[in-house]
């Protein structure tokens, strides 16, 4: 049930954009306070307070549908902030404000997906992790539960959700072990359903 919960709030927050392509915005210090910043669209002036990355980011604005009722300015990674770790920040709009409120990050070498979600694939030891993460009202989230592709070591292993206990198990490259990250416990699937990881490192 959290499950479907869960897809559901996925689908209904990727319907909600406009359409309309984002638009970079003019960066500025309000008041001459580097943290403190002033983002100009047109006519339109959006401010950030106790910004993390003052103006050597690229701020671009995202419209919303009316339905949705607020807007996304994202802050795409400085030359500081790069690396593996490298991470958008995400700002959050509402309808007649004009003040951006901080609401998440997500990693900056994630895929836009069509439905509004965005995924992203890393290594880790030995193994390969997918995350779909999803805007929400006020926060960010990841999906529940998220993928994990074992292709090197042993780990232990629930073979049905329903286990009582879990089983030391080793994954390879040759045959890796397809898995369900759930809040406490990875669950074994069918290989299929991690069809395509490895291919987008």
């Amino acid at each position: 049930m959290r499950r479907l919960v869960a897809i559901c709030i996925f689908f209904y927050c990727g319907a909600a954009w406009s359409g309309v392509p984002d638009q970079v915005l003019e960066c500025k210090n309000a008041d001459g306070t580097p943290s403190d910043l002033q983002l100009s669209l047109k006519n339109e002036i959006y401010s950030i307070k106790g910004s993390e990355r003052g103006c050597g980011s690229e701020y671009t604005y995202r419209e919303a549908s009316n339905k949705m009722g607020r807007a996304l300015i994202f802050s795409a990674p400085g030359s500081d902030d790069l690396g593996l770790n490298a991470q958008n920040l995400i700002y959050s709009v509402s309808m007649g404000s004009k003040e951006a409120r901080y609401i998440g990050s997500i990693p900056a070498s994630a895929t836009e997906l069509e439905d509004g979600g965005y995924k992203d694939v890393q290594q880790s030891g030995g193994s390969i992790y997918e995350s779909i993460y999803m805007i929400g009202e006020d926060k960010i989230s990841i999906l529940s539960p998220s993928k994990e592709l074992v292709i090197s070591g042993s780990q232990c292993i629930y073979q049905k959700e329903e286990s009582k206990s879990c089983v030391k198990m080793k994954g390879s490259f040759e045959k890796p072990l397809c898995v369900l990250n759930h809040t406490e416990r990875k669950v074994l699937v069918d290989a299929a359903v991690c069809s395509g990881m490895s291919e987008n490192l």
